[in-house]
């Protein structure tokens, strides 16, 4: 650990052969900062891991906040999407709702196109699903611009363009479809960036644009939308302010579709950028730290190289350098191991739209973002320190020498050696003192490395429970799916592939309730329907019986208690404006009334009621709660065997065994793996400080040694002299990190479009957050355990010998 051959190898780089004696130029610079490099292996180590780390993040919480909306963003300037598709009421009259595109605010309208939602046979599906079907003949136009993926746009009657989510195989071009007993032909398959129908067919195909759900449809453009859907709603109510009260009777904004299209990476990406701030924060500290660190123990080396004629500004240079160069090498690293973890996330965009594209992926213009910005980062966190030493002089670097001022924290120290402390944890506890400002920086990288503990601990149980109140597996921990015959056309058996006949659901019900272990059970039927004013199906779930056990979290208002009340998903009611109280038009003609929110994980619109609002199921469920003592596996188990899968198209699924969802799954993984990179980087910046501690005292060290301090007691000092800094930075981090997690998770919640439960909120109990205090020592005593060993096995001579 002696400083001499450092000394020696900068002399050698700064003299070498070709080198004037006065007025250094480049070469002498870099040879200088090369040999810096090399001699400080670790912390060029350490800059380049923090760095690498912290690009890698940075590129992750960017890219995803980008591409949360970036895609569709695009997809929607290039085919001048719909900021708001308006039904409204076909008896209107077509010239008074055509007026409404001279409204004021308006930047372009299209239409009024007719629309009728009616079931297609041909299509796959449950027979008498609904599609929106709108009369149109320009695929062009001022708004909403139709992209074709395969086939023509319309020439005439008798024709029909599908889109990219409602067509099949069976469906393909030149295939035909029948709506209200008229014969369609495909001929084309086309895409609207909002969704604002199923199916377009010429608009003088009266025969197929009439009937009960007939209507009108607007679209429309503001010259400036607004930036949430209420502010959207609230333009398209001036712009209709014309028409018949009551005239518009549905709507949908592009900020719906948008959120609708990016809820998972939308959820995502909040806590990763905070991820992602908490790194560069560390990121700064610990360069600034190495630095500072450099140049107080180089101020031997920094009065030679004035002394060989280095200007300030090439003292300046030489510590620079010797951070940049690691830095730009860490940085090529980090952004490709951001992309890379990007990659999975931004996967699930790639066909979102239905428009061609090239793959999901960290936008280019974010990856030279980052990449730029990282090494920018470390020169200006080194400037200051640098700037020290390029200020002091030759005979004052020389005379300093590396050692720290014997006064500081003289008496503190002091009186930590007359207490009752063992001597070893006494000097330990007063290393620090000698530098305040080295620990204060230490401080604060073991301060935001335990906050990323807390707020990492407190996400990932939130996000557990938010996956149960998705998937209600503490209500409802076994299901029993019944096919229902002619939903999909014949139910096949796996091994023959012959038609089976399915047992009534009904009677399955009765099987279950009478299953020793069985507490409630419920039959539900799923059917997806078409309600006015919307463009897309709602799934909607009939219980027939009491359902208020099913373990649905209720947000706001009350479980439905007739068969003209409903409850709906809080992802219904954020897509499409609805509110609690609110009345729906059904298939049919029939008016529900929206009694309460719930919580639900499906990312379809969500409507739960009586079963007898279920006219025409495609699947039957039995949802059952067990008596206390049974268990899952052996009553699935138990209840298969009356119903074997191959012949009777029954599926008896324990829900405690199954896979949570990819998007938790994914979640989760990047919590771990986030939190590791921060604690490793929070680590990194205790063995920095640590080491240059341990440098700077090893002279002391060796007198200690001398005097009988044993390796042991060595490595406990050294150890030690963090712990007190890592307990600290504990005690602040836990209130610091259960804010930043609730101000997250809301954050996430409506990112998702939904509500969230209260549990996810209130997931710290007392004694988690006394052990989350001592996160703060375990990233102590961690980032000290390497130098700890250094230092007890450096031998006395060795020690006493430096300088």
């Amino acid at each position: 650990m002696s400083a001499a051959p450092t000394t020696t190898r900068v002399l050698a780089a700064a003299t070498g052969p070709g080198v004037p004696r006065r007025g250094r130029g480049t070469g002498a610079v870099l040879a200088a900062a090369r040999a810096a490099v090399a001699r400080r292996r670790l912390q060029t180590v350490i800059v380049g891991v923090v760095v690498l780390l912290s690009a890698a993040t940075a590129v992750l919480g960017v890219g995803l906040l980008v591409s949360s909306h970036g895609p569709f963003d695009d997809a929607f300037a290039t085919t001048q999407g719909s900021h708001a598709t308006a039904t409204i009421r076909a008896d209107v009259p077509a010239d008074q709702v055509a007026a409404t595109a001279t409204a004021s605010g308006l930047a372009a309208a299209a239409g009024p196109f007719d629309l009728v939602t009616a079931p297609m046979d041909g299509m796959f599906g449950p027979p008498g699903m609904e599609f929106v079907i709108v009369g149109r003949e320009q695929q062009q136009g001022p708004v909403d611009r139709l992209t074709l993926s395969t086939g023509a746009w319309l020439s005439g009657p008798g024709q029909i363009v599908l889109t990219r989510r409602t067509s099949s195989p069976r469906t393909a071009v030149g295939s035909e479809v029948t709506i209200s007993g008229v014969k369609l032909r495909v001929v084309g398959i086309a895409a609207s960036v909002t969704g604002t129908a199923d199916a377009w067919v010429w608009p003088t195909q009266t025969d197929v644009l009439t009937g009960d759900t007939a209507a009108r449809q607007m679209l429309y453009r503001f010259a400036s939308p607004g930036v949430d859907d209420a502010a959207v709603r609230a333009d398209l109510a001036k712009a209709t302010a014309a028409l018949p009260a009551g005239a518009v009777t549905g709507a949908t904004t592009y900020v719906t579709v948008r959120q609708s299209l990016n809820r998972s990476i939308s959820a995502i990406a909040p806590f990763v950028v905070a991820f992602a701030l908490l790194g560069i924060v560390l990121s700064v500290l610990i360069t600034v730290n190495v630095v500072n660190g450099a140049v107080v123990s180089g101020f031997r080396t920094i009065g030679i190289l004035k002394t060989l004629g280095f200007t300030p500004g090439q003292v300046v240079t030489v510590y620079v350098v010797q951070v940049l160069a690691p830095a730009l090498v860490a940085a090529v690293l980090g952004v490709a191991l951001g992309a890379g973890l990007a990659v999975p996330l931004l996967a699930e965009t790639d066909d979102a739209y239905g428009l061609p594209g090239d793959g999901a992926g960290v936008p280019l213009w974010v990856l030279g973002l980052v990449l730029v910005a990282a090494p920018l980062l470390v020169v200006l966190s080194a400037i200051g320190p640098a700037s020290r030493a390029g200020r002091l002089a030759a005979n004052q670097a020389i005379s300093v020498g590396r050692a720290p001022r014997t006064g500081r924290g003289f008496r503190a120290r002091r009186a930590l050696t007359a207490s009752p402390l063992p001597r070893p944890v006494a000097l330990g506890l007063g290393m620090p003192l000698a530098r305040p400002s080295r620990a204060v920086a230490t401080l604060v990288a073991l301060l935001l490395g335990a906050i990323t503990l807390v707020f990492s601990s407190g996400l990932s149980a939130s996000m557990t429970e938010v996956n149960v109140a998705f998937t209600r597996l503490d209500a409802v921990p076994v299901t029993v799916q019944v096919m229902v015959p002619d939903a999909f056309g014949p139910v096949m058996a796996r091994p023959g592939g012959e038609p089976i006949d399915p047992p009534d659901a009904a009677d399955v019900a009765a099987t279950v309730a009478a299953m020793p272990g069985t507490a409630r059970s419920t039959l539900l039927k799923e059917a997806e329907v078409r309600v006015a004013g919307l463009s897309q199906e709602v799934r909607l779930n009939g219980y027939t019986g009491d359902a208020s056990w099913v373990g649905y979290r209720i947000v706001s208002g009350r479980w439905y208690s007739g068969a003209d009340e409903v409850v709906v998903s809080s992802y219904f009611l954020r897509q499409t404006g609805y509110a609690v109280g609110d009345r729906i038009t059904m298939p049919g003609g029939r008016v529900v009334t929206i009694t309460a929110e719930v919580i639900n994980g499906s990312d379809s619109f969500t409507m739960i009621g009586d079963a007898s609002l279920v006219a025409k199921p495609m699947m039957a469920r039995v949802e059952i709660a067990l008596t206390p003592g049974t268990e899952a596996a052996a009553y699935t188990t138990a209840l298969q065997a009356k119903y074997p899968e191959e012949t009777s198209g029954v599926f008896v699924e324990d829900q405690t065994a199954g896979d949570d969802g990819e998007t938790f799954l994914i979640i989760q993984a990047l919590i771990g793996t986030l939190t590791l990179l921060l604690s490793v980087v929070a680590a990194l910046g205790v063995l920095n400080t640590v080491v240059l501690t341990t440098r700077e005292r090893i002279h002391e060290i060796g007198v200690l040694k001398a005097l009988g301090m044993t390796p042991r007691q060595t490595r406990i000092m050294v150890v030690t002299s963090m712990v007190g800094l890592g307990l600290l930075a504990g005690v602040i981090a836990v209130p610091l990190g259960v804010a930043l997690h609730h101000a997250v998770i809301p954050v996430m919640g409506e990112a998702a479009s939904t509500a969230l439960p209260q549990s996810a909120m209130e997931v710290y109990q007392l004694g988690d957050l006394l052990l989350l205090g001592g996160a703060g020592i375990l990233l102590a005593v961690l980032g000290a355990l390497l130098p700890a060993g250094w230092a007890a096995r450096t031998r006395v001579a060795t020690a006493l010998r430096a300088e």
